[in-house]
């Protein structure tokens, strides 16, 4: 009986469904965190960059500022033991390579393995070949660096780091925005069933899921755009632009945070606070003073400390150089066509990580934000703070991407999703409050019909994209293909 009092009390709860949804989406995550045990996408960027800075205190992204750089090699040294991801492999160069070979003679290929990436120098080869009868090794070259040339005899060093120093951070992190996410929902005065719903569409989305399952840079934006933007709706301005200081940080694109704050600011209906400002004031403060310690953390070089705006003027210069005159990418694409037609973007193909936004939350894009958008005209605040978020993250590329010509990818939406989760959370939940209000007829219980199909449909969407099922059922229908 002790027992079963104590289960009750746990599922009455305030948060036991907020735990199952965080619960179930670790379990999920760890799960699948070594495989593949090869870097995924960009993560050949990313992590090799990390290596990168932790052999030369340099890096080869310059366009990115630093702090998820930080991140990622705080996550390889934790599993590397503390240490150095790199080992001597006691074999050396045995004839000069130009910077285009991508056969290599080396003095003993035997203590090498295939699918490992090697240094040379500065540069990070991929191993795709070995032939130990001639001491051979065929490699994919400049894997995330900068191919050269190197004359023998010079050391081999393998990385010797795995996928859990790569991929456990964005892990941690994908799962702090969804707790911050459930508690934006009730700090915008949704009701507890209502933000459950929101934080269930949000956990079980693809193109969440599998932005958190890998080592790219978007998932640590986002989590402190998150926080930035509950920060905010609890009135602590300071920390806000903090956070929004750290989300840029993490990458650029973090700066859209603070149009969907002064966005919501200039249109709310609740007493306005000229606070607001600060929130403006300290995300450029720590932008910039944060951006000279981090720096500072990489090169251990105080040089770098002495013209903090030649920095930022590189980050921008380099970010806006990709454009789609000089960027030849089969997914490049612009930012209309992510909510008009359906186009998947291969990451890897088994376990299918596809940057696909889910079925269900894609066929909901333009309904959901005309839905918010009448809310926020009767006075939703919610509503407005929804389409603050569509407008600041996702229709600011628009305009951008005509003016500019930045090429842009799918994966560029991962942080309007919320919003989207946002408003379905409200309107399914008014569904079910219709539902239980009022005598029972066939209008009501076709609604709840409804209600109950949605929810379905998503998680089916869930294992027909996601890279949890092993099997590639989207391939079937030549979506993840």
């Amino acid at each position: 009986m002790e027992i079963k009092n104590k289960f009750y009390r746990f599922y009455r709860w305030q948060y036991f469904w907020l735990f199952l949804i965080v619960l179930s989406t670790l379990i999920l995550h760890f799960s699948i965190i070594d495989n593949p045990e090869e870097l995924v996408f960009d993560e050949q960027h990313y992590i090799n960059d990390a290596r990168y800075i932790i052999v030369t205190n340099e890096t080869v992204r310059a366009e990115h500022p630093p702090l998820a750089k930080l991140i990622f090699v705080a996550g390889e040294y934790i599993f590397s033991g503390f240490e150095s991801p790199q080992k001597d492999t006691g074999t050396t160069l045995q004839q000069a390579v130009d910077s285009v070979s991508t056969s290599i003679y080396v003095s003993d290929a035997s203590v090498l393995s295939v699918k490992t990436t090697i240094r040379i120098d500065k540069e990070h080869m991929y191993i795709e070949n070995i032939d130990t009868s001639l001491n051979k090794i065929t490699v994919n070259r400049g894997y995330g660096t900068t191919a050269a040339r190197h004359d023998a005899p010079q050391t081999i060093y393998v990385f010797d780091d795995n996928p859990w120093g790569w991929r456990v951070f964005p892990v941690l992190f994908g799962t702090a925005a969804i707790v911050l996410f459930y508690f934006l929902c009730r700090r915008l005065n949704l009701s507890p069933a209502a933000s459950n719903i929101a934080a269930f569409l949000l956990a079980f989305e693809n193109l969440t899921f599998v932005q958190s399952s890998i080592a790219m840079l978007d998932v640590f934006y986002l989590t402190f755009m998150m926080a930035a933007f509950l920060l905010y709706v609890c009135r602590r301005y300071i920390s806000s632009g903090v956070a929004i200081g750290l989300s840029a940080l993490s990458k650029l694109n973090g700066l859209l945070a603070l149009p969907v704050i002064g966005i919501h600011w200039i249109f709310s209906r609740r007493p306005r606070s000229w606070w607001f400002l600060l929130v403006i004031m300290f995300s450029i403060i720590a932008f910039v003073e944060l951006m000279l310690v981090f720096d500072l953390a990489i090169t251990h070089d105080f040089s770098t400390l002495s013209n903090p705006f030649h920095r930022i003027g590189e980050m921008q210069s380099l970010s806006s150089s990709l454009t789609f005159a000089s960027v030849d990418h089969p997914a490049a694409s612009h930012a209309w066509e992510w909510v008009i037609r359906y186009t998947p973007m291969a990451y890897w193909y088994m376990p299918h990580y596809t940057g696909a936004i889910s079925f269900t939350i894609w066929a909901m894009v333009i309904p959901v934000f005309i839905y918010m958008l009448i809310r926020a005209i009767k006075g939703s605040d919610a509503g407005l703070f929804g389409i603050s978020w569509i407008a600041a993250t996702y229709l600011i590329w628009i305009p951008a991407t005509l003016i500019t010509n930045r090429v842009t990818y799918i994966f560029y939406f991962y942080p309007t999703i919320g919003a989207i989760c946002l408003g379905l959370g409200m309107a399914l939940n008014q569904l079910l409050d219709y539902f239980h209000n009022g005598r029972i007829t066939w209008l009501r219980r076709t609604l709840l019909i409804i209600f109950i199909v949605f929810l379905a449909a998503h998680l089916v969407s869930f294992i027909i994209l996601s890279p949890v099922v092993p099997f590639d059922f989207g391939g079937l229908v030549g979506i993840t293909h």
